[in-house]
Formats: structure tokens, C-alpha cells, sequence
């Protein structure tokens, strides 16, 4: 794709997100992730030949909105979930083919959302059409237009990576939004009271009550950072006395863990976590 092409379908792309300040992450092949916050779209524009250089060498080139903001990241798409998207009245904002078949979505709410309900909402829209829940959050990353994916398992047959293609980017808020978000909220306040309701998850050995870690999840304090609610609640369990094994299972069974690979790679990010927050309670005991 010329650098001609790459810059068109970025401008379309920031121009139907709708944003005056976005973040930029390049994730290069080390594993290492480069934070661009509060870029405009003309710092984007300007530093578009030196991200097609990381680009070239194996980097992920990812974008999202700064700050609070009025969107959701619908990841993991067909074509055909997004005909029955469309039909039920959450037309894209923005549609996005990060591979061949495969889709992300951003949809624009009217409004700008605090973290819970952003969060709230990108949780509520993957369950509803099957997106990926591990990206269903406030503050994730999409893939920006005009770079290629370098995914090892989305390489070509011809050997090469494929193009992230912008597809729609009519902008605009999807028709369904006002009932959508008022569904959102009520499901968020059922939850919470819920939550309110619960004393504790489980007994415990020291009597102290137990928080949920759907709770920990759901906080603001946290960002949309589930490793870092993760730690927190295991912490927090573990100084009330629960064993490995019951902050390991609560972990496992919290939420979709399938982007760490399989059974025995989610296990060990369970265990190791929990093992870890022990070690610390430990010490400060």
C-alpha cells in the first residue's frame, strides 16, 4: 500500500472516529508498546512515514480515543454479524477489516461515557454479537487503517501480511443508542446492586468480607487494566485469608482468559498471579 493510500485511509479513519485528541500504540515485535497520547490528527499525519518504518519492522500500529469519549470497540467481527448489527440499528461508525473476513467496529453512543458505562457498554455489545470480550473496555485499542497486521496467524498464503482496510466510515451515531444506553445503565445498576447485597464471595478463614472481582474489574482505579484488577483483588483476597486455589478459581472463572492461548497457559496466569499476591501478603504479615 503507498504511502498515498496509507494516509487517506488514516485521515478518513480519525475523521469518523470523531475525536480531537487520540493515543497512538506501536507494538513492536519484542513485545514492547510505544504510548503516542493526546495526538491531534495532524501530529498522526505527520508521524505517518515513521510509523509505516515501525510497520515494516514487525510493529503493530494500533489508535484510540484520549480520555473519556463517545465510542465502543466491537472486536472480531464477520461480515455477516454486521449485516445483523446494522438491521437491529447499531449501523458502525466506523468498520474496519483487519484481516481477510475479520472485523472491528466502532460505534458512536451520541455521548461521551465515564469509564464504568464506556466499559459497561463495549461488555454488553461483544456478548450481544459475539465479539472478543477480552477487548471489551473503555480504553482498548482498534487497529489503525492503512498499516499491515502482523500477526503470525494472519499471514497470507503468498507469504505476506495483510492490509488493515477501512470498509466503512459514514461517522454518526448508530440509531439504537438512546434505548441501547438505557438497557446499559439499568443491567450496571442491577450488578451493583447485586454487589451491594453480597457480604462476601465465599467464607473465609479470618471472618473479613471478601470484595467481588467483577467489582475490582469495573473500577475506574484500574483503567480498563484487567491484569492490574486481577493482582489487586488477588491481593485483597489473599490478605483475607483465601487459599491459592480459591483466588486461582475465582480468576479462571472471572472472564474470558482465551487470548493467553489454552487451558494450561490461562491456568499458570492464574496460579502465578495468585501465588503472587500471597508471597506478598506473606511478607508483610
Amino acid at each position: 500500500m503507498s504511502s498515498v493510500i496509507t494516509r487517506s485511509q488514516v485521515r478518513r479513519q480519525l475523521a469518523a472516529m470523531g475525536c480531537d485528541y487520540l493515543d497512538i500504540g506501536i507494538l513492536r515485535p519484542d513485545g514492547r508498546m510505544l504510548l503516542r497520547e493526546a495526538w491531534t490528527i495532524a501530529h498522526i499525519e505527520e508521524a505517518i512515514q515513521r510509523l509505516r518504518r515501525e510497520n515494516v519492522r514487525g510493529a503493530h500500529i494500533f489508535v484510540r480515543p484520549h480520555g473519556i469519549h463517545a465510542m465502543s470497540l466491537v472486536d472480531d467481527l464477520s461480515i455477516g454479524t454486521i449485516a445483523r448489527m446494522t438491521d437491529a440499528g447499531f449501523q458502525p461508525a466506523l468498520l474496519v477489516e483487519t484481516s481477510r473476513q475479520n472485523f472491528q467496529v466502532w460505534l458512536n453512543h451520541g455521548q461521551i461515557l465515564d469509564r464504568d458505562m464506556s466499559s459497561w457498554a463495549a461488555k454488553e455489545l461483544a456478548k450481544r454479537f459475539g465479539g472478543d470480550l477480552s477487548s471489551a473496555d473503555w480504553r482498548h485499542f482498534g487497529r489503525l487503517a492503512g498499516f499491515t497486521n502482523r500477526k503470525p496467524e494472519r499471514i497470507l498464503p503468498n507469504g505476506l501480511a495483510p492490509f488493515v482496510r477501512l470498509r466503512q466510515c459514514q461517522g454518526g451515531t448508530y440509531d439504537a443508542a438512546d434505548i441501547f444506553l438505557e438497557e446499559v445503565k439499568s443491567l450496571a445498576d442491577q450488578e451493583a446492586a447485586e454487589r451491594a447485597n453480597l457480604t462476601t464471595l465465599r467464607p473465609t478463614t479470618n471472618g473479613n468480607p471478601v470484595r467481588t472481582l467483577a467489582e475490582f474489574h469495573c473500577s475506574a482505579r484500574y483503567d480498563g487494566d484487567l491484569h492490574r484488577a486481577d493482582m489487586a483483588w488477588a491481593l485483597h483476597a489473599a490478605s483475607r485469608g483465601l487459599s491459592e486455589q480459591q483466588i486461582r478459581d475465582e480468576i479462571l472463572h472471572s472472564r474470558d482468559l482465551s487470548k493467553k492461548g489454552r487451558i494450561q497457559r490461562q491456568v499458570g496466569y492464574a496460579k502465578r498471579t495468585a501465588n503472587k499476591a500471597l508471597r506478598k501478603v506473606n511478607l508483610i504479615h
